[in-house]
């Protein structure tokens, strides 16, 4: 006696194949944050900035903040109210960049992508080198 016939062997099969790989395959969360930003040696700068998110999008105003640390450590938002659009944050040699609004994290080590502006303004503030693909240039008015 036969306790599968073929068709439904095949089909417990790939069931049972797709149940492993669901619970094989580890998904990884991004961290929520790589640091806490209070306490002594913070400076704080705000203003109004707009971005455009992508080529051909129109551009969003919106409220930045940014608060270094003088060990280097960086946070960055980009608000629109009521809601952060952009969040980024750096470490020596950390970086973390989210976009709440799509529930989108990406994290990593050492040298930032460059698809990522936001992750250079920091240095481009600070004077630092900047990959070759970026411009960074400060207006006689202080801009």
């Amino acid at each position: 006696m036969q306790l599968f016939d073929g068709h439904l062997s095949r089909a417990w099969l790939a069931s049972t194949v797709l149940t492993l790989l669901i619970f094989a395959v580890s998904c990884r969360t991004a961290p929520k944050s790589l640091f806490t930003a209070s306490g002594l040696g913070w400076r704080v700068q705000e203003c109004q900035a707009l971005w455009r998110p992508g080529r051909g999008m129109p551009e969003v105003a919106g409220d930045l903040v940014m608060a270094s640390h003088e060990d280097s450590r960086c946070l960055i938002q980009f608000s629109k109210t009521p809601m952060t659009l952009m969040s980024v944050q750096t470490t020596s040699p950390d970086w973390l960049i989210q976009f709440p609004p799509r529930r989108m994290n990406f994290t990593g080590h050492r040298q930032p992508p460059v698809r990522f502006a936001w992750l250079y303004l920091h240095a481009a503030l600070a004077g630092k080198q900047l990959p070759s693909s970026f411009r960074f240039e400060r207006q006689p008015d202080g801009g």
